[in-house]
């Protein structure tokens, strides 16, 4: 009988449904569980894990999935970076520079000050592997209320804004080859143009995340592809003897402080962008290699570029030529080849559209981010279980550009923000040095030297200062406009926390 008995037992306690042992294992070793809690407590534990994690899943609708790769990262930051700037800002620089040799090392110092930033980016974006970039960190360092008045400028002005003139950028090369010589761009066809192009890649990265990385590089490659051959002619020109711009080269320089200063606002807008990887950490594979390897291969590609094709504008066009033209690419064309002049403007356009492509992609993981700390609605957050990709957040910042492209005056208004946008990067360097003094033993994966975020800090402070003394009306209005969000903050987000 007492045979019988146990055999029931027995019986009855291999039929039992328990938890995989793989899974409970994998649970143990993922949680850091204590090594001296029974076994069978692990596994009733990780059971309530496993739980809570489908139910978790299930509330937001999937999870993003770590599937951007080293190569697509590198031609994030490339295609962000290298949008329509490099054809036009140009002709700024040595405006406020006055001489050819203070125009290259604008160029250079840009990059290289871009390249400081992106380093100190890369020890945040290691140690708090979170999608958001500048929010996300603020917030960790500084707390709540700053996070959320980054996230309430980004979200609703700033990056919108960005896509939106990016992409007015695109559909004005994109026509300006099929319109009869002398006459004026039609705005409206513009504006439509840049609407469509706005809706087509949102649905790619609605779609898909994989499809958006796969079409950065090709843009990629076409942006590199443009540069590439405007360096080869300018180097075919020197070597031909072309070179007379270069004999004096620093004679005219401006010698007024504002003036330089002007040269490198002009300098950095061009390299803007470099912060893009740190917006999708949470996608991105090996963030704690790959984040660094990204920023390193990047950054320096895009200084050197940058500075031939710099080079080339100059030996082909005279300072007065450059100075005169509103697309430089395009009078290089003009002066080189008649052909020409139907290809550089769809190289520039095709440009334009992998900045779009790479702007709103990060777009929508600045409005997940937000969305998930609270500073925005949460039904934003969800991400989709088909697609696994944030589709609210993708669609809601660019709906927000569709609706600046309609009311127009986009120039003024991303002037009037655009130090607003160095605030924050100050703030962002700020938050590693409050984070080394918060969480002095905190793992960093990457680790910067300390006095990199000290100069950037104190870089930024001029590039916040500067503007509000030259123009303080709208240097004013936009601090406004972020102050504003103070009170939507107790209101919407502090009371419902």
């Amino acid at each position: 009988m007492r045979r019988s008995r146990m055999k029931d037992a027995k019986d009855l306690k291999e039929n039992q449904s328990v938890p995989n042992d793989d899974m409970v294992k994998s649970s143990m070793q993922g949680d850091d569980l204590d090594a001296s809690i029974p076994f069978h407590e692990h596994r009733a534990s990780a059971e309530e894990r496993l739980i809570r994690s489908q139910k978790h899943s299930k509330e937001e609708g999937g999870k993003l999935t770590r599937n951007v790769t080293l190569l697509q990262g590198v031609s994030l930051i490339v295609g962000v970076m290298i949008g329509s700037g490099i054809f036009v800002t140009p002709r700024y620089v040595l405006l406020h520079s006055g001489s050819v040799g203070m125009t290259l090392l604008v160029w250079i110092t840009s990059g290289v000050m871009a390249t400081l930033g992106a380093l100190c980016y890369c020890e945040l974006g290691t140690m708090i592997q979170r999608s958001g970039g500048e929010l996300t960190y603020i917030q960790e360092a500084l707390g709540p209320l700053p996070g959320f008045l980054v996230s309430w400028t980004m979200v609703l002005i700033l990056k919108p804004a960005s896509v939106a003139i990016i992409t007015l950028s695109f559909a004005s090369y994109a026509v300006q080859p099929f319109l009869k010589e002398g006459n004026a761009e039609p705005e409206d066809l513009i504006k439509l143009v840049a609407a469509i192009s706005i809706i087509m890649i949102t649905t790619v990265n609605c779609v898909s995340s994989r499809w958006a990385g796969q079409m950065q590089i090709i843009f990629m490659i076409m942006k590199l592809l443009a540069i590439g051959m405007i360096v080869v002619i300018g180097a075919a020109r020197i070597a031909s003897g072309h070179y007379e711009n270069f004999v004096s080269p620093f004679k005219g320089t401006n010698t007024n402080v504002g003036e330089i200063a002007h040269a490198f606002f002009s300098g950095l807008w061009a390299y803007d962008g470099w912060n893009q990887l740190n917006y999708v950490t949470e996608e991105l594979q090996n963030p704690h290699k790959n984040l660094p390897r990204g920023v390193m291969i990047a950054l320096p590609l895009v200084t050197i570029c940058y500075t031939l094709i710099n080079i080339a504008y100059l030996s082909i066009l005279t300072p007065a030529e450059m100075l005169s033209s509103t697309a430089v690419a395009v009078a290089v064309a003009e002066k080189v080849h008649p052909a020409l002049v139907v290809v550089m403007p769809l190289f520039v356009a095709c440009s334009c559209y992998g900045a779009a492509n790479g702007s709103i992609f990060t777009n929508g993981r600045v409005v997940c981010s937000a969305a998930k700390e609270g500073h925005m609605p949460r039904y934003l957050a969800a991400i989709s279980e088909r697609f696994h990709t944030p589709l609210r957040a993708i669609m809601f910042p660019s709906f927000i550009s569709i609706c600046m492209l309609i009311l127009g005056d986009l120039g003024s208004l991303l002037s009037c923000f655009s130090f607003v946008a160095w605030i924050f990067l100050g703030c962002t360097f700020l938050s590693l040095l409050v984070l080394r003094w918060k969480k002095p033993h905190e793992y960093r994966p990457y680790k910067v030297w300390i006095g990199i975020p000290i100069a950037m800090v104190t870089i930024s402070c001029y590039l916040i200062i500067a503007p509000l003394i030259a123009k303080p009306k709208s240097s004013v209005v936009a601090v406004a406009f972020v102050l504003s969000g103070v009170p939507a903050y107790f209101i919407f987000v502090n009371r419902n926390k």
